[in-house]
Protein backbone atom coordinates (compact mmCIF):
# COMPACT_ATOMS: atom_id res chain seq x y z
CA UNK A 1 0.00 0.00 0.00
CA UNK A 2 1.38 3.43 -0.92
CA UNK A 3 2.16 6.09 1.70
CA UNK A 4 -0.56 8.26 0.18
CA UNK A 5 -3.23 5.57 0.74
CA UNK A 6 -2.00 4.86 4.27
CA UNK A 7 -2.18 8.56 5.15
CA UNK A 8 -5.69 8.77 3.67
CA UNK A 9 -6.84 5.74 5.71
CA UNK A 10 -5.39 7.13 8.95
CA UNK A 11 -6.98 10.52 8.28
CA UNK A 12 -10.40 8.92 7.76
CA UNK A 13 -10.06 7.01 11.05
CA UNK A 14 -9.14 10.19 12.92
CA UNK A 15 -12.09 12.04 11.40
CA UNK A 16 -14.45 9.22 12.31
CA UNK A 17 -13.17 9.18 15.89
CA UNK A 18 -13.52 12.96 16.10
CA UNK A 19 -17.12 12.72 14.85
CA UNK A 20 -17.92 10.05 17.45
CA UNK A 21 -16.45 12.09 20.30
CA UNK A 22 -18.31 15.16 19.06
CA UNK A 23 -21.58 13.21 18.99
CA UNK A 24 -21.08 12.01 22.57
CA UNK A 25 -20.23 15.55 23.69
CA UNK A 26 -23.28 16.88 21.88
CA UNK A 27 -25.55 14.31 23.57
CA UNK A 28 -24.11 15.18 26.99
CA UNK A 29 -24.53 18.87 26.28
CA UNK A 30 -28.17 18.23 25.39
CA UNK A 31 -28.98 17.18 28.96
CA UNK A 32 -31.01 20.00 30.48
CA UNK A 33 -32.11 20.96 33.98
CA UNK A 34 -35.67 20.20 32.93
CA UNK A 35 -36.19 17.05 30.82
CA UNK A 36 -39.65 16.54 29.38
CA UNK A 37 -41.80 13.42 28.97
CA UNK A 38 -45.14 12.66 27.34
CA UNK A 39 -47.66 10.34 29.00
CA UNK A 40 -50.71 8.89 27.23
CA UNK A 41 -53.51 7.64 29.50
CA UNK A 42 -56.52 5.64 28.29
CA UNK A 43 -59.86 5.46 30.07
CA UNK A 44 -63.29 4.40 28.84
CA UNK A 45 -62.27 4.55 25.18
CA UNK A 46 -60.62 7.98 25.36
CA UNK A 47 -56.94 8.95 25.30
CA UNK A 48 -55.56 11.82 27.37
CA UNK A 49 -52.09 13.16 26.56
CA UNK A 50 -50.10 14.79 29.34
CA UNK A 51 -46.78 16.62 28.97
CA UNK A 52 -44.44 16.92 31.95
CA UNK A 53 -41.42 18.94 33.00
CA UNK A 54 -38.93 17.19 35.29
CA UNK A 55 -36.49 18.84 37.70
CA UNK A 56 -32.91 17.52 37.77
CA UNK A 57 -31.57 20.12 40.21
CA UNK A 58 -34.29 19.43 42.77
CA UNK A 59 -34.35 15.62 42.54
CA UNK A 60 -31.37 14.40 40.47
CA UNK A 61 -31.45 10.71 41.46
CA UNK A 62 -35.24 10.49 41.16
CA UNK A 63 -35.31 12.09 37.70
CA UNK A 64 -32.47 9.89 36.45
CA UNK A 65 -34.20 6.77 37.78
CA UNK A 66 -37.57 7.72 36.26
CA UNK A 67 -36.02 8.49 32.86
CA UNK A 68 -34.21 5.12 32.86
CA UNK A 69 -37.52 3.31 33.38
CA UNK A 70 -39.15 5.40 30.66
CA UNK A 71 -36.30 4.64 28.24
CA UNK A 72 -36.71 0.92 28.92
CA UNK A 73 -40.47 1.22 28.27
CA UNK A 74 -41.11 -0.10 31.77
CA UNK A 75 -44.14 2.16 32.24
CA UNK A 76 -45.89 1.26 29.00
CA UNK A 77 -49.23 -0.45 29.72
CA UNK A 78 -49.14 -0.08 33.50
CA UNK A 79 -52.50 0.64 35.09
CA UNK A 80 -53.81 2.78 37.91
CA UNK A 81 -53.89 0.23 40.72
CA UNK A 82 -55.18 2.55 43.45
CA UNK A 83 -57.47 5.57 43.19
CA UNK A 84 -57.60 7.75 46.30
CA UNK A 85 -60.83 9.62 45.69
CA UNK A 86 -60.66 11.70 48.87
CA UNK A 87 -56.98 12.52 48.51
CA UNK A 88 -57.29 13.14 44.78
CA UNK A 89 -54.47 10.86 43.64
CA UNK A 90 -53.96 8.16 41.02
CA UNK A 91 -51.34 5.57 42.03
CA UNK A 92 -49.51 3.71 39.29
CA UNK A 93 -46.18 2.39 38.05
CA UNK A 94 -46.11 -1.18 39.30
CA UNK A 95 -49.09 -3.16 37.98
CA UNK A 96 -50.60 -4.19 34.68
CA UNK A 97 -54.21 -5.17 34.05
CA UNK A 98 -55.70 -8.50 33.01
CA UNK A 99 -59.45 -8.63 32.47
CA UNK A 100 -61.22 -10.99 34.83
CA UNK A 101 -58.21 -11.56 37.07
CA UNK A 102 -58.21 -11.55 40.87
CA UNK A 103 -57.79 -8.31 42.83
CA UNK A 104 -59.71 -6.44 40.15
CA UNK A 105 -57.38 -7.68 37.44
CA UNK A 106 -54.19 -5.95 38.62
CA UNK A 107 -50.99 -7.96 38.23
CA UNK A 108 -47.77 -6.83 39.91
CA UNK A 109 -44.75 -6.41 37.64
CA UNK A 110 -41.56 -8.22 38.67
CA UNK A 111 -39.61 -5.03 39.24
CA UNK A 112 -36.48 -6.41 40.89
CA UNK A 113 -35.75 -9.17 38.39
CA UNK A 114 -36.40 -6.75 35.54
CA UNK A 115 -34.28 -3.79 36.62
CA UNK A 116 -31.38 -5.87 37.96
CA UNK A 117 -30.40 -6.30 34.30
CA UNK A 118 -30.31 -2.54 33.68
CA UNK A 119 -27.04 -0.64 33.60
CA UNK A 120 -27.64 2.23 35.99
CA UNK A 121 -25.90 4.33 38.65
CA UNK A 122 -27.67 2.81 41.65
CA UNK A 123 -27.72 4.90 44.81
CA UNK A 124 -28.78 2.43 47.53
CA UNK A 125 -26.75 -0.61 48.63
CA UNK A 126 -26.96 -3.33 51.25
CA UNK A 127 -23.34 -2.69 52.25
CA UNK A 128 -21.01 0.27 52.76
CA UNK A 129 -18.66 -1.10 50.07
CA UNK A 130 -21.42 -0.63 47.47
CA UNK A 131 -21.13 -4.17 46.15
CA UNK A 132 -24.82 -5.14 46.31
CA UNK A 133 -27.45 -2.63 45.16
CA UNK A 134 -30.98 -2.87 46.50
CA UNK A 135 -32.19 -1.59 43.09
CA UNK A 136 -34.25 1.00 44.95
CA UNK A 137 -34.16 4.79 44.98
CA UNK A 138 -32.51 7.32 47.26
CA UNK A 139 -35.31 9.24 49.00
CA UNK A 140 -34.82 12.86 48.04
CA UNK A 141 -37.03 14.46 50.69
CA UNK A 142 -36.76 16.10 54.12
CA UNK A 143 -37.64 13.09 56.31
CA UNK A 144 -34.68 11.26 54.78
CA UNK A 145 -32.36 14.16 55.71
CA UNK A 146 -32.11 15.23 52.10
CA UNK A 147 -31.72 18.97 51.77
CA UNK A 148 -33.12 20.49 48.57
CA UNK A 149 -30.81 23.37 47.67
CA UNK A 150 -33.18 24.95 45.18
CA UNK A 151 -36.43 24.52 47.08
CA UNK A 152 -38.62 21.42 46.86
CA UNK A 153 -41.70 21.10 44.67
CA UNK A 154 -45.27 21.19 45.91
CA UNK A 155 -47.77 18.53 44.91
CA UNK A 156 -49.82 20.59 42.47
CA UNK A 157 -52.50 19.58 39.98
CA UNK A 158 -51.04 16.83 37.77
CA UNK A 159 -47.67 16.65 39.52
CA UNK A 160 -45.77 13.35 39.77
CA UNK A 161 -44.50 12.07 43.13
CA UNK A 162 -42.42 8.94 43.73
CA UNK A 163 -43.65 6.85 46.64
CA UNK A 164 -42.78 3.63 48.44
CA UNK A 165 -44.84 0.93 50.10
CA UNK A 166 -45.14 0.82 53.87
CA UNK A 167 -42.69 -1.70 55.27
CA UNK A 168 -43.75 -4.18 57.96
CA UNK A 169 -40.69 -3.35 60.05
CA UNK A 170 -39.85 -0.89 62.81
CA UNK A 171 -37.98 2.32 62.14
CA UNK A 172 -34.26 1.64 61.97
CA UNK A 173 -34.68 -2.15 61.79
CA UNK A 174 -33.45 -2.32 58.19
CA UNK A 175 -30.58 0.01 57.39
CA UNK A 176 -28.92 0.53 53.99
CA UNK A 177 -25.95 2.45 52.61
CA UNK A 178 -26.94 5.40 50.46
CA UNK A 179 -24.59 7.28 48.14
CA UNK A 180 -24.43 10.88 49.32
CA UNK A 181 -25.73 13.50 46.93
CA UNK A 182 -22.36 15.29 46.92
CA UNK A 183 -20.56 12.07 45.97
CA UNK A 184 -18.44 12.07 49.14
CA UNK A 185 -19.15 8.51 50.24
CA UNK A 186 -22.14 6.71 51.74
CA UNK A 187 -24.46 7.23 54.70
CA UNK A 188 -26.38 4.66 56.71
CA UNK A 189 -30.12 5.28 56.34
CA UNK A 190 -33.46 3.63 56.99
CA UNK A 191 -34.49 1.34 54.13
CA UNK A 192 -38.15 2.36 54.17
CA UNK A 193 -37.25 5.91 53.07
CA UNK A 194 -34.92 4.58 50.39
CA UNK A 195 -37.05 1.75 49.07
CA UNK A 196 -38.95 3.40 46.20
CA UNK A 197 -38.99 1.29 43.04
CA UNK A 198 -41.19 2.34 40.11
CA UNK A 199 -44.35 3.50 41.87
CA UNK A 200 -45.53 7.09 41.56
CA UNK A 201 -48.70 9.09 42.02
CA UNK A 202 -50.48 11.65 39.84
CA UNK A 203 -52.13 14.44 41.81
CA UNK A 204 -55.69 15.40 40.91
CA UNK A 205 -55.96 17.96 43.67
CA UNK A 206 -56.48 21.61 42.79
CA UNK A 207 -54.61 22.76 45.90
CA UNK A 208 -50.83 22.65 46.44
CA UNK A 209 -49.32 20.69 49.32
CA UNK A 210 -45.78 20.01 50.48
CA UNK A 211 -44.66 16.57 51.59
CA UNK A 212 -41.66 15.92 53.81
CA UNK A 213 -41.80 12.17 53.24
CA UNK A 214 -42.08 11.83 49.45
CA UNK A 215 -40.33 13.33 46.45
CA UNK A 216 -42.30 15.37 43.92
CA UNK A 217 -40.16 15.53 40.78
CA UNK A 218 -42.35 16.63 37.83
CA UNK A 219 -45.04 19.19 37.08
CA UNK A 220 -47.77 19.14 34.45
CA UNK A 221 -47.15 21.58 31.62
CA UNK A 222 -49.76 24.27 31.13
CA UNK A 223 -50.90 22.98 27.74
CA UNK A 224 -51.92 19.63 29.29
CA UNK A 225 -54.11 20.98 32.09
CA UNK A 226 -57.29 20.71 29.99
CA UNK A 227 -56.58 17.06 29.15
CA UNK A 228 -56.15 16.12 32.79
CA UNK A 229 -59.23 18.14 33.72
CA UNK A 230 -61.15 16.14 31.11
CA UNK A 231 -59.85 12.86 32.54
CA UNK A 232 -60.78 13.92 36.06
CA UNK A 233 -64.29 14.86 34.89
CA UNK A 234 -64.67 11.50 33.13
CA UNK A 235 -63.66 9.66 36.30
CA UNK A 236 -66.13 11.65 38.40
CA UNK A 237 -68.93 11.14 35.87
CA UNK A 238 -68.41 7.37 35.59
CA UNK A 239 -71.67 5.64 36.46
CA UNK A 240 -71.94 2.84 38.99
CA UNK A 241 -69.38 1.68 41.51
CA UNK A 242 -66.10 3.15 40.39
CA UNK A 243 -63.64 1.33 42.67
CA UNK A 244 -63.54 -1.89 44.63
CA UNK A 245 -61.22 -2.50 47.57
CA UNK A 246 -58.78 -5.41 47.56
CA UNK A 247 -56.16 -6.46 50.09
CA UNK A 248 -53.03 -7.54 48.21
CA UNK A 249 -49.61 -8.83 49.19
CA UNK A 250 -46.80 -6.36 48.51
CA UNK A 251 -42.99 -6.55 48.56
CA UNK A 252 -43.07 -10.28 47.79
CA UNK A 253 -40.24 -9.80 45.31
CA UNK A 254 -38.17 -7.44 47.45
CA UNK A 255 -34.98 -9.40 48.19
CA UNK A 256 -33.95 -7.04 50.97
CA UNK A 257 -36.99 -7.51 53.23
CA UNK A 258 -37.15 -11.25 52.56
CA UNK A 259 -40.19 -12.80 54.21
CA UNK A 260 -41.05 -9.61 56.10
CA UNK A 261 -43.47 -8.54 53.41
CA UNK A 262 -46.72 -6.74 54.06
CA UNK A 263 -50.19 -6.18 52.65
CA UNK A 264 -51.89 -3.09 51.27
CA UNK A 265 -55.49 -2.14 50.59
CA UNK A 266 -56.01 -0.76 47.09
CA UNK A 267 -59.09 0.94 45.69
CA UNK A 268 -58.90 -0.60 42.22
CA UNK A 269 -60.88 1.13 39.43
CA UNK A 270 -63.59 -1.15 38.06
CA UNK A 271 -63.03 0.31 34.60
CA UNK A 272 -59.26 0.20 33.93
CA UNK A 273 -57.23 3.40 33.69
CA UNK A 274 -54.11 2.55 31.72
CA UNK A 275 -50.91 4.42 30.95
CA UNK A 276 -50.41 3.20 27.42
CA UNK A 277 -47.10 4.90 26.74
CA UNK A 278 -44.52 7.20 28.29
CA UNK A 279 -41.79 8.72 26.10
CA UNK A 280 -38.91 11.15 26.65
CA UNK A 281 -39.33 14.29 24.57
CA UNK A 282 -36.29 16.19 25.84
CA UNK A 283 -33.28 15.21 27.94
Amino acid sequence: MSMKKIFKKVLCSVLALTATVSSVAMFTACETDNPEVKMQIEFDGETYTLHYKLYRKIAPATVKHFLKLVEKKYYNDVCIHDYDVDGGKLYTGGYTYVAGGEHGGIVEKDYFNTVSAYEHDWTVFTDAEKTTPTYTLYGEFEDNSFKVKNGDLSESFGSLTMYYSNKKVDEGEYMVSVVRADGSGVSSKDYRYNSATSLFSISLSDSSTNSKAYCTFATLQEGSVDDLEDLKAALEAYEGDFVEEYVVDIDDNDPFVGTDNATATYSVPVSPITIKKVTVEKY
